[in-house]
């Protein structure tokens, strides 16, 4: 592993390997970006590099000292990850990182504490790991991982430095899949525009259940015209009880919506994600106003907000089924 593995995001990967040259790493960061896109496996590699016996001359990992071979089996001793799959993080987890930090690493130059999804933190356990911010130490490196950095007190995020990871273009990801994943070049291409830039998005959409389900929303979009009522309880409904299932079928009906407003502004299909579901998509365009269309778009994404903070599901989706023009 290295910075050379991930693709894309190299303006992010040149700002930390700067920051290694000059010996001007911070004590704390605050990686952000959407979900699935590469933070974490950004934040491990540069705790790898930064950890990495010959990084001085690289300003990146080499990939065979005992430190990487460590890091790369999951077994540094000096690079911890913190998930929770439960609704919050706690504060027993953040002073247990704090015992940790009063002791020097154990190998490396540095020890690496990684907080996936660090916006899960509960206002006890955040302001905890304030205390540790306001107190920085050169061995200790704190990063926070989130795809919501706007839900983490402000006070945590002025004393991080930010690194923003944007959506990866289409060829990117189109590539990703067809060379490392010796995906077939045209289903690549299909799940590339379904990814919203993500590379994780577009492996987990690989399969058929998944493009079956992607199918079939197409046609019930397409039945829903007139905005008869049983049919939108049937869009709905057919998005399932799964929350990590509803959260990928409220992106997917994102992307017809926003194919629908772009196609109804421009006319062109040249920048339409489902381009393969064309009269769905034109469909849309021809019978709502753009200002339904924004509309839509606004409800399914606080719908999915409200999802996302454990409101109950049926309920929301309901109310989102009754709000929206179709």
């Amino acid at each position: 592993m290295s910075f050379t593995d991930i693709y894309g995001h190299t303006k992010q990967i040149g700002m930390l390997q700067k920051a290694m040259a000059q010996k001007r790493v911070g004590h704390s960061y605050v990686f952000s970006g959407q979900n699935a896109i590469g933070k974490k496996k950004l934040a491990l590699e540069f705790a790898q590099a930064l950890n990495c016996e010959n990084s001085a001359r690289l300003n990146d990992s080499c990939g065979d000292c005992s430190s990487c071979r460590k890091m790369i089996s999951g077994n540094h001793p000096d690079v911890h990850v913190l998930e929770t799959r439960e609704q919050f993080i706690r504060i027993d987890a953040i002073r247990s990182i704090q015992q940790m930090m009063t002791f020097k690493p154990l190998e490396g130059r540095r020890r690496l504490v990684i907080i996936d999804d660090a916006d899960k933190m509960n206002e006890q356990s955040a302001n905890a790991l304030l205390k540790t911010l306001e107190e920085p130490s050169d061995a200790n490196i704190i990063i926070l991982v989130t795809a919501r950095p706007y839900w983490l007190p402000q006070t945590i995020l002025s004393r991080c430095q930010h690194v923003r990871l944007t959506p990866l273009a289409v060829e990117t990801v189109a590539r990703f899949l067809t060379k490392k994943m010796q995906i077939d070049p045209s289903r690549s291409g299909i799940l590339a525009l379904l990814s919203a830039g993500s590379i994780g998005r577009a492996l987990e959409s690989n399969t058929e259940d998944v493009m079956a389900f992607r199918s079939e929303l197409g046609r019930l979009l397409s039945a829903t015209c007139g905005g008869d009522p049983m049919s939108l309880l049937s869009l709905v409904s057919f998005l399932g009880q799964d929350k990590k299932e509803v959260m990928q079928g409220l992106k997917m009906l994102s992307t017809y919506f926003r194919d629908a407003l772009v196609y109804k502004e421009t006319g062109s299909s040249a920048m339409i994600i489902n381009a393969d579901d064309l009269s769905v998509i034109s469909s849309l365009a021809d019978r709502l106003r753009g200002e339904q269309i924004l509309e839509n778009l606004s409800i399914v994404e606080k719908s999915g907000e409200m999802i996302e903070m454990n409101v109950n599901k049926s309920l929301t989706l309901e109310a989102m089924a009754f709000k929206l023009q179709l």
